[in-house]
């Protein structure tokens, strides 16, 4: 009879964590969100073109780094159809490079604390490919880069089966970067890719899952530039095939068959923190 009971106690025990446990990995939904958060900003993808109220495409041709050395403003590289944005990168057989989609909120949305949730997925990639969701300052603490700092909420390489999160910043002598890898995900399945920031304090999450915090200590502490606004930046970089002799995060592209490139993303939420 003891042990029976004993059984009992242990058994209510397991369900009760993993009923915390569930809970603790809700989505950063507004009817489950925490009462200190506000939602300010929402974007479904709705309609036939992204809402040039808060987005605008990235300089075309900017050039003056990897990333977007490639940019055109061309609708068909951040269309919006079926409730996604579509980015892409696609093959210019002409020109024997690529060209990529990329927009931004800058000088129309940013948030200075606060939760950001982008879902999204990856329905085609290959050698060469380089999407990302990131942030950028609105206002600079330390001006320059990557003295005012660079939050990557998710980057992901090639056809890897993981995405790569960092932050950008330097302690004034040299660069320096906090940087983790995620879980394993299912790229062509709808993953969320979240990130919290607070007043010294930045944790990353995917599938509700903390993978990495980052906050002013040791070497970052020093010229810590994140208390301030940042903006929103959606874009689906891509390498050539080395003719630029510009060095790629992601390595050339060895086949030009599967392009284009393209990520899906079904929605954007930024809630604000309220004190």
């Amino acid at each position: 009879m003891k042990l029976k009971y004993l059984d009992r106690i242990v058994g209510l025990v397991i369900l009760y964590c993993g009923l915390i446990s569930c809970s603790s990995t809700k989505n950063l939904d507004e009817k489950n969100i925490d009462p200190k958060y506000k939602l300010v900003f929402e974007d479904q993808f709705n309609g036939k073109f992204y809402n040039k109220k808060y987005w605008s495409s990235y300089q075309t041709k900017n050039g003056k780094s990897p990333w977007n050395k490639y940019v055109m403003d061309d609708a068909k590289l951040a269309e919006v159809k079926d409730g996604n944005l579509h980015l892409r990168a696609r093959w210019n057989s002409k020109t024997d490079y690529p060209e990529t989609g990329a927009i931004q909120t800058k000088d129309k949305f940013s948030f200075k604390y606060g939760k950001i949730e982008v879902k999204a997925k990856f329905t085609k990639a290959g050698q060469g490919g380089w999407p990302a969701i990131w942030l950028m300052p609105q206002n600079e603490v330390y001006p320059g880069w990557p003295n005012a700092g660079e939050i990557d909420i998710m980057e992901r390489l090639n056809n890897d089966a993981f995405i790569h999160q960092v932050v950008h910043q330097t302690n004034g002598e040299a660069k320096k970067n906090s940087a983790a890898k995620s879980p394993v995900i299912s790229p062509s399945e709808y993953n969320t890719y979240s990130l919290i920031k607070l007043p010294n304090r930045i944790e990353f999450y995917v599938n509700n899952e903390l993978t990495m915090v980052h906050e002013p200590k040791g070497e970052f502490a020093k010229r810590w530039p994140f208390e301030t606004d940042f903006y929103i930046i959606l874009n689906y970089a891509c390498a050539d095939k080395g003719q630029s002799g510009v060095y790629f995060w992601p390595g050339n592209v060895t086949s030009t068959e599967n392009f284009p490139y393209e990520m899906r993303i079904d929605y954007v939420k930024v809630w604000k923190y309220v004190e």
